[in-house]
């Protein structure tokens, strides 16, 4: 059995035993509740039966994920949550919803927006309107890139409650009243040409509610105003909302009822999938303090091909077929810290190993979100198309980003 695969069932079993020790701990305690002690045992034993058949059932749902990884069948959490792609939010069109769950978006959200409405970009004067000299509002800057959108609409794609401040605290923090929108992803046209395709985040202000039988103005996909870049300035330190982030949101409680809920309330997850992410993060708070392997995770025992994986870096061009290789392909490219020439390979990355995409961009200079500097690739990253971080191993992180990949990670796939 491989080495990952066994701690995986190690810590089923081990599971199922507490299990079967504990419940008849219950009713032999039970029987003497006339004592004190036997109604604190009784109450003791079923806390660790319901714990542990928890963690059972998180047990199960891992492996049975680590199956499909290995038969190269779609990983299951993103199964369950195609629901929430960006090509299915806008093929299902606005649904209606009820006011209580408006009402509640409105207090653990900060407006009243969910997943799949369809809304309108306001006005350049109404937008205007809400920013302060720095041309933020609530600390977030309303960049230049989304002018060109004032007066398009678009579906709501995920409620951005939810994200990781890379710049500062490196932990994830609340952001108040923001949405991302279907395909407004920024052209960094007034950030020297950066090329990371990020998810523009729209605060709810600077958006409406429309009905969507109402007459369109036509749709924010595709209407791109030719601007043209900025000239890039040497060492000059750009601002964005991702270099903002952490002035723009607060900390959040790692166990808030309404941290819990709000993925839910917004539409950011499907229910199966949230339960699969939250059963697979249990499962991994529990490998990580007996030292088991996590999931997902490299298997020590895949096949490796050396003379594939460790090929010379291939140029790649925009709409080209690829397929993701092998998890053993990959891991022989990477070093002790899973990096590839300061690339990360994201544990994410793995839930996409076989499969077959085509290349969205070619990743050649962005802007740091630490120094604000634009940084030049010595090699260049590739963004693949329709593939996005999950956010599960953050508990749902809204963020939507690209994930960066190198050649030598990809083949080109000829049918």
């Amino acid at each position: 059995m491989p080495p990952v695969r066994a701690s995986y069932v190690k810590t089923l079993l081990s599971c199922i035993v507490v299990v079967v020790v504990t419940l008849p701990l219950i009713f032999v305690s039970l029987a003497w509740l006339a004592t004190p002690f036997a109604a604190v045992a009784a109450a003791v034993a079923a806390l660790v039966t319901i714990a542990a058949a928890l963690l059972t059932l998180a047990a199960t749902v891992v492996l049975i994920r680590d199956r499909r990884a290995r038969r190269g069948d779609p990983d299951l959490f993103m199964r369950l949550n195609r629901s929430r792609d960006e090509a299915a939010i806008v093929a299902a069109g606005t649904r209606r919803r009820s006011g209580l769950l408006r009402w509640l978006a409105k207090q653990l959200l900060g407006h009243d927006l969910l997943v799949g409405d369809w809304v309108e970009v306001r006005s350049r004067a109404e937008i205007d309107a809400t920013l302060d000299d720095q041309s933020c509002f609530e600390q977030l800057p309303f960049m230049p890139e989304m002018r060109q959108y004032c007066g398009q609409r678009a579906y709501v794609l995920r409620c951005a409650h939810r994200v990781f401040d890379y710049r500062k605290s490196r932990r994830m923090r609340h952001l108040d009243g923001a949405v991302l929108l279907t395909s407004l992803q920024c052209d960094g046209a007034h950030h020297g040409g950066c090329e990371a395709s990020c998810y523009m985040i729209w605060k709810s202000a600077w958006l409406r509610r429309v009905d969507a039988n109402a007459a369109s103005v036509g749709s924010a996909a595709g209407a791109r105003v030719a601007v043209g870049n900025v000239a890039d300035v040497p060492n000059r330190r750009y601002r964005c909302q991702l270099t903002q982030l952490h002035d723009a949101t607060r900390p959040i409680g790692d166990w808030s009822a309404g941290n819990f809920v709000r993925p839910l309330v917004s539409g950011n997850v499907a229910p199966l999938a949230f339960c699969v992410g939250w059963l697979t993060h249990l499962f991994n708070q529990l490998q990580y303090r007996r030292g088991g392997v996590d999931f997902p995770a490299f298997d020590d025992d895949e096949p490796q091909r050396p003379d594939t994986a460790h090929g010379g870096d291939v140029l790649l061009r925009r709409d080209e077929p690829v397929r993701v290789r092998s998890a053993g392909e990959i891991r022989i490219t990477l070093n002790d810290r899973s990096l590839n020439r300061g690339l990360y390979f994201e544990p994410d990355m793995l839930k996409h190993c076989g499969r077959r995409y085509r290349v969205q961009c070619v990743i050649s200079k962005l802007v740091d979100v630490v120094s604000g500097e634009l940084i030049t690739m010595k090699t260049p990253a590739y963004v693949l198309r329709d593939v996005r971080f999950s956010g599960e191993r953050q508990l749902f992180n809204a963020q939507q980003e690209a994930l960066f990949w190198r050649s030598r990670w990809l083949r080109r796939d000829v049918d």
